[in-house]
């Protein structure tokens, strides 16, 4: 089975050691920066576009990347944004990949209903949510399947595991093809 992936959101977490943000004073630095009552700032960043939380311990999280790229390009932006303002960010940033979110195409049809009643790692209530959450292994992942054949894979940490959370999910499932 041909199954192809396409990366839509990276999420990472980053900390910068022994920084502490006034989150006030960064809200009027950042352009279109905002802070209201969540105890983070959120900021945007147009090139590349991903949204940061940004929190006075440090630490923030990236998301909105659709590559590592993009995500390491926006962190070195922010990052030099905040050391051009005289802000103390010290040395390198530690950045972490927490998920990735890939969308899948199986390139056929599923009988989720059959997938469903054959596999213990499965959980499917189509009343509620109209896809079948499908657990794998190895990679750890989680792939929500659809009829289409279309799906998402989360829970995995480099685009090497989707491609393998993928490929094996079709391997599985290739029996189990709507006629």
């Amino acid at each position: 089975m041909d199954v192809k992936t396409k990366m839509q959101n990276i999420v990472l977490s980053i900390t910068f050691k022994g920084a502490e943000f006034n989150l006030r004073k960064l809200a009027k630095l950042l352009d279109g920066a905002v802070y209201d009552r969540f105890p983070g700032l959120v900021y945007k960043s147009v090139n590349p576009p991903v949204s940061f939380l940004i929190f006075a311990s440090g630490k923030m999280i990236c998301a909105g990347a659709r590559n590592m790229g993009d995500a390491n390009r926006a962190v070195e932006a922010l990052t030099e944004k905040l050391r051009s303002a005289h802000i103390n960010v010290g040395g390198a940033p530690k950045i972490e990949v927490q998920n990735m979110v890939a969308s899948i195409d199986f390139g056929k049809r599923f009988d989720l209903e059959r997938i469903a009643w054959n596999f213990d790692n499965t959980e499917y209530e189509p009343e509620v949510f109209p896809g079948l959450v499908f657990r794998v292994e190895d990679p750890k992942a989680v792939v929500l399947i659809f009829v289409s054949g279309k799906g998402i894979c989360a829970g995995v940490k480099s685009m090497r595991d989707v491609k393998r959370a993928a490929r094996k999910t079709g391997k599985i499932l290739q029996g189990y093809i709507s006629k």
